[in-house]
């Protein structure tokens, strides 16, 4: 199972821009979210290696991480691939309730492909 980082960017304001400054030293690999700057969650991913690592550096700037489970793909970069991990996890998951919150998209990688996650509750 692959692991994905989400931290709700609240201090006084929400800012974003300060949880990236925290994870400067990170390759974020992919990343998304939802009305980050009011009350949503900004949500990414690092390299395995790093998960517990970053979550400490957004622990050391203040920032409160969680650590949860993903559906995690990597798909040609071309058109309709997006369409179909949605349609892979929906059938794979049918059966369990749980529906998608969001999604995280990388860039493509040297391979030409481009990893997805899913976040389902």
């Amino acid at each position: 199972m692959h692991q994905q980082i989400r931290v709700n960017p609240a201090k006084s304001p929400a800012d974003l821009a300060g949880v990236l400054r925290a994870l400067t030293p990170f390759n974020i690999l992919a990343a998304g979210g939802s009305d980050v700057e009011h009350g949503g969650e900004f949500a990414f991913a690092v390299d395995h290696s790093q998960m517990d690592a970053a979550s400490q550096a957004l622990k050391n700037a203040g920032y409160n991480p969680r650590t949860v489970d993903v559906y995690h793909e990597f798909v040609p970069n071309q058109p309709g691939a997006l369409a179909g991990v949605v349609a892979r996890w929906a059938a794979a998951n049918r059966q369990s309730g749980k529906m998608i919150k969001d999604i995280a998209v990388g860039a493509a990688g040297a391979d030409g492909k481009v990893p997805v996650q899913i976040y389902a509750e």
